[in-house]
């Protein structure tokens, strides 16, 4: 008997801004995303993905196919708001990560530092274009693997991508 996965992947779209790039929750990877008693996921394009708990956080997605060769640097952050009743943050502290070619960049973020219920721009991520294989895509994430708490109440609303 097949197994069915309980993970989200995503559509992997993205619009084009004024600035760079946006890219919905629709469009992302989020492991244990199809599981409902972790992730209510989102029903339209345009609508966030809101965290109920786990205990694993890792959401990640890439832009590819674009025009990126003339471009060397990106600003990557998660529009990311801690709902009323969010736990297990406060000594949980998520890593933002972004990779081009063979440029990897890890980015610690206090979540808890923000105000609950407020849309708010985490700390961006700044990655430059690196070498080798898969100079054509950026991927990036938002990652909570490493001390195997609890956390919930998180909700994700977009990622911009910036030129800088």
């Amino acid at each position: 008997m097949a197994s069915k996965s309980l993970h989200y992947q995503g559509n992997h779209t993205f619009s084009k801004t004024e600035k760079g790039y946006i890219i919905y929750p629709k469009a992302l990877n989020i492991v244990w995303g199809k599981d409902q008693r972790f992730w209510k996921l989102p029903k339209y394009e345009k609508d966030g993905a809101e965290l109920i708990q786990v205990n694993w956080l890792e959401v990640t997605g890439c832009i590819d196919n674009i025009n990126i060769a003339k471009k060397t640097s990106y600003d990557i952050g998660f529009i990311v708001s801690l709902m009323t009743d969010a736990f297990g943050w406060s000594d949980s502290p998520a890593y933002l990560m972004a990779k081009w070619g063979d440029n990897t960049q890890w980015r610690k973020v206090n979540l808890t530092s923000e105000i609950n219920g407020k849309k708010m721009i985490s700390k961006t991520i700044t990655i430059t274009k690196g070498k080798g294989n898969n100079v054509d895509k950026i991927y990036f994430g938002l990652y909570e693997v490493w001390n195997k708490k609890w956390k919930g109440g998180l909700k994700i609303h977009s990622i911009n991508l910036a030129e800088i």
